[in-house]
């Protein structure tokens, strides 16, 4: 808004908004993972970083979703 002079929230799209979401939950999910540490490893990594892979693998997914008409 500062540099156009307009609002930005009415014309972001499904995808800016599923974007945003999938990032504040990953950036969730990293912070729980810092405060909690996790002793046990799976598959070589933390179980906080397995989530935010499985996470990711899903939101791409449902953003080929969001972003096909």
């Amino acid at each position: 808004m500062l540099i156009t002079g307009k609002p930005v929230l009415p014309q972001t799209q499904a995808t800016d908004i599923y974007l945003t979401a999938l990032a504040i939950l990953l950036t969730l999910t990293y912070l729980l993972g810092l405060l909690f540490r996790p002793k046990k490893k799976r598959l070589g990594m933390g179980t906080d970083s397995l989530v935010v892979l499985i996470l990711y693998l899903v939101g791409v997914a449902g953003l080929f979703a969001v972003a096909t008409p």
